[in-house]
């Protein structure tokens, strides 16, 4: 995960808070993009058996529904989803920048 990435999911996380649904973290991502990258936008970069992935086309991390709310996950260059971790109002997990 970069940093602009990192930026982007606090800041989603500061504004739809730690237990959001799907459809409130969409809209908090969208939110952050727009307000943290010139001409931002989102993108469906796939789906799991849970739901649709949406996020950074670019970088291919974005925000995924699971049985436990949202989780973060990036999207590799093969379609295979990586977890990155849980949406917590928290950094991301040191682990998942280095990625």
């Amino acid at each position: 995960m970069t940093p602009r990435d990192a930026r982007i999911l606090t800041l989603a996380r500061s504004l739809a808070g730690p237990s959001p649904s799907f459809l409130d973290a969409i809209g908090a991502l969208t939110t952050s993009v727009t307000r943290l990258v010139p001409a931002g936008r989102v993108f469906v970069l796939g789906a799991t058996k849970d739901g649709p992935i949406v996020g950074s086309w670019i970088s291919g991390v974005g925000i995924a529904p699971d049985q436990e709310g949202v989780t973060i996950v990036r999207v590799g260059a093969d379609g295979r989803v990586h977890p990155l971790g849980p949406w917590l109002p928290t950094e991301p997990r040191t682990e998942a920048l280095h990625r």
